[in-house]
């Protein structure tokens, strides 16, 4: 096996199988959003034919190279086409895989390594081995084949009753095309948290990516006004919440929860499978997002600075180093 920069040959080999066995995050669709940052790496087999692949995103902040998730994407990878479906050849495939992988990330120039893998992911030893911090993140998974009845008595009642008050005051949900509504929803929520977005790519999503085979969003209204909005992407079986914005001016304590509930009919009418909340580490949002019933799900981001960058990360990112 093998790892080497995606070549134009192997291009249209490397869509397919982003498609069938990655997630939207790996596909080209979403990849050339970010222009030479971002690296596309093919994983070939002992008869050089492709099978998976990876990217990683680059960039120099103070000097240092960083290579690290593009913006707004929620994995790196890899993805791998599986050819045996015996249990202990597929652990082997994987595991010579991510040891190949961590070898070819710690051959990269770099001053530190920061990356998030998809979430099928879950042999971690690999980079344990060869000393990366490996830190669990988590986020909540729904599954979209149960009745919706369902997955709305799964919620908490403090969920359902948000929705029910939304209903109740005549609060409209509807389905939306206008993304700079939906930016500008997203911006007063970033400005209230004052925490950066970079705006850059938050356009290119929005207004390069995002059509109706990828993408969809919901805003509420309150007296014609746009309350909150829920902005999603999909593949072929998973929708991903990416994105969303509230006016704090005019407040509904129920607006969101029902920008939600109705991208999540939209989901199931999609016959995808399930909805990933792309949850959070922060208190606040792990618990609004635990409140939908999702399952916990843990995915894993794997570190590493080189020394002596490493032993200064550990007193400012010590959860990260």
């Amino acid at each position: 096996m093998k790892i080497s920069r995606l070549n134009n040959s192997d291009k249209v080999k490397y869509e397919e199988l982003a498609i069938k066995y990655g997630t939207v995050f790996n596909t080209f669709a979403w990849l050339k959003l970010f222009g030479d940052k971002v690296q596309i790496y093919g994983i070939h087999d002992k008869g050089n034919d492709l099978i998976g692949g990876f990217h990683i995103y680059k960039q120099k902040r103070f000097g240092l190279t960083i290579h690290c998730d593009p913006p707004f994407t929620p994995g790196i990878g890899p993805f791998l086409e599986m050819k045996s479906e015996n249990p202990v050849a597929v652990m082997g495939t994987w595991k010579r895989t991510l040891s190949l992988m961590v070898e070819f990330i710690e051959g990269l120039h770099y001053s530190v390594i920061s990356v998030s893998l998809n979430k099928n992911i879950v042999d971690t030893q690999p980079f344990i081995w060869r000393k990366f911090k490996v830190i669990p993140n988590y986020t909540y998974i729904l599954d979209l084949s149960k009745p919706l009845e369902d997955i709305l008595k799964e919620m908490s009642a403090e969920k359902r009753n948000d929705i029910n008050k939304a209903v109740r005051d005549r609060l409209i949900t509807k389905q939306t095309s206008n993304f700079e509504m939906v930016k500008s929803l997203v911006l007063k929520t970033f400005s209230r948290q004052e925490t950066k977005i970079n705006r850059h790519y938050l356009d290119k999503v929005l207004f390069e990516f995002a059509d109706e085979n990828n993408s969809f969003a919901f805003v509420t209204f309150k007296d014609r006004r746009p309350l909150t909005a829920t902005f999603c992407v999909f593949d072929r079986n998973t929708v991903y919440y990416l994105l969303g914005g509230y006016d704090y001016e005019v407040k509904h304590h129920g607006a969101g929860a029902l920008a939600t509930w109705e991208a999540i009919k939209y989901a199931k009418s999609l016959d995808l499978d399930y909805f990933d909340f792309e949850g959070s580490m922060v208190p606040q949002i792990e618990r609004y997002l635990r409140g939908f019933g999702g399952e916990l799900t843990p995915y894993y981001r794997i570190n590493k600075a080189i020394l002596p960058l490493e032993i200064i990360l550990k007193f400012f990112k010590r959860e990260l180093f």
